[in-house]
């Protein structure tokens, strides 16, 4: 690429129509031309662009709220003059903003014969405005999406679109054995989840204690799983060996910190508390339906359809707290999410299917591939009710059926 390259960009609500040319062309500059709804985009595409190693330089220009033809022709010809005069090549991107804006921009290009694209996120290519010469040659004669999927992963996705946070993936794989152990004997999986939330269960209900002097006795007290799949938990590092081959107990490690917390008073207690109960909670979620979370990535890896497989993730926003998702990924250029639940005739489905479209728009914008797999599938109008909401949305529900598919992604 050139050097000395500065592309010009009207900013888009749809970040990835921005976010691509940075990462293709790897310009020296930006000059990002947005109006007050998009202003706040200009700054995050150009920090996703250095997280995904293309330092670039940031200029963004106002526009009005509306702008007409002759203001956005007016804003890019002097862009393109102002980068000429500092002897700067310029390539203008003008998929953003209305019809209006664009063909303002284009027009502009076309009187100085700077080379234009479009960005085609259906076709996943860029297609060349024909407003001046050398756009395929700086491309290396390949205006597909390909040469830049190694370089965008799902973090850089997420934070051109404003998510400032998202841990690295959890290692499924020595979770698996449990998992499938699980997947395939349907009574084993109830008699576990019983032996955790049931009626006589470790902890009924799925109640949990609340504070750290409660969970102290837990780390005492032994549990009945089925040998099998007590050895296998043992065996990945979710509970720790009892007193006989049928019997568990939560993992210890921060045993010493929860005994601290209820001993002392600290500055920063709820932090400290939920990293102190994080492993205890982890390890119950997992034996009562996290576990097909694992399944689920296991089938996305297998499938070869997904890049940037994450497992168990913690997303938020700036000064917000942060949301464990369970499976997230890339398909091409667009965010995968995956929500994973157990299901049963409690689980309240149909509202989580707005609230699935809500947090896979947080990471991706609304340029997103969303699965709701569940395990228990539902029965009559509670399916039909379902099936009808999710089409709308555009979701795909999977449940343990749809996993023989060749690709049940598809």
């Amino acid at each position: 690429m050139p050097a000395n390259l500065t592309l010009i960009q009207l900013v888009s609500e749809q970040t990835m129509q921005n976010l691509l040319p940075v990462l293709r062309l790897k310009p020296a500059k930006l000059v990002h031309l947005a109006t007050p709804r998009t202003v706040a985009r200009s700054a995050l595409i150009a920090e996703a662009a250095r997280q995904s190693q293309c330092q670039v330089q940031l200029q963004t220009i106002p526009l009005s709220a509306m702008p007409s033809m002759r203001e956005t022709h007016d804003a890019v010809l002097a862009a393109i003059e102002d980068e000429a005069a500092a002897g700067r090549d310029c390539i203008l991107n003008f998929t953003g903003g209305t019809k209006l804006m664009g063909i303002g921009a284009y027009v502009a290009a076309s009187k100085h014969r700077v080379s234009s694209l479009y960005v085609d996120t259906q076709d996943s290519l860029f297609v060349d405005g024909q407003t001046g010469d050398g756009l395929s040659e700086v491309m290396g004669n390949d205006l597909s999406f390909t040469p830049i999927l190694r370089a965008l992963t799902v973090h850089a996705v997420a934070r051109a679109n404003g998510c400032s946070r998202i841990t690295a993936r959890r290692d499924w794989r020595p979770f698996l054995p449990l998992a499938e152990a699980l997947l395939g004997d349907p009574t084993l999986e109830r008699v576990v989840h019983e032996a955790v939330h049931g009626k006589t269960g470790l902890m009924p209900g799925a109640r949990e204690p609340r504070t750290p002097a409660d969970w102290l006795p837990f780390f005492d007290h032994e549990f009945a799983l089925p040998e099998p799949v007590a050895a296998l938990s043992v065996e990945a590092g979710l509970l720790e060996a009892g007193s006989r081959p049928s019997s568990c107990r939560l993992p210890s490690a921060t045993r010493p910190h929860l005994e601290r917390l209820t001993r002392e008073r600290v500055p920063d207690f709820a932090a400290q508390y939920f990293v102190a109960v994080a492993p205890l909670q982890q390890a119950l979620s997992f034996l009562t339906g996290g576990w097909w979370e694992v399944v689920l990535a296991r089938k996305a890896t297998d499938s070869g359809r997904f890049r940037d497989i994450r497992w168990s993730v913690q997303v938020g926003e700036r000064g917000g707290a942060d949301l464990e998702e369970d499976v997230i990924a890339l398909d091409g250029v667009q965010v995968v999410y995956i929500s994973c639940k157990r299901g049963g005739h409690k689980a309240r489905l149909l509202p989580l299917l707005d609230e699935i479209t809500a947090r896979a728009r947080t990471l991706g914008g609304t340029f997103t591939r969303r699965y709701l797999a569940i395990y228990e599938t539902p029965r009559g109008r509670v399916l039909d009710n379902l099936e009808s909401r999710a089409r709308e949305l555009g979701i795909r529900l999977l449940f343990p059926g749809s996993l023989s598919a060749a690709d049940p992604f598809a």
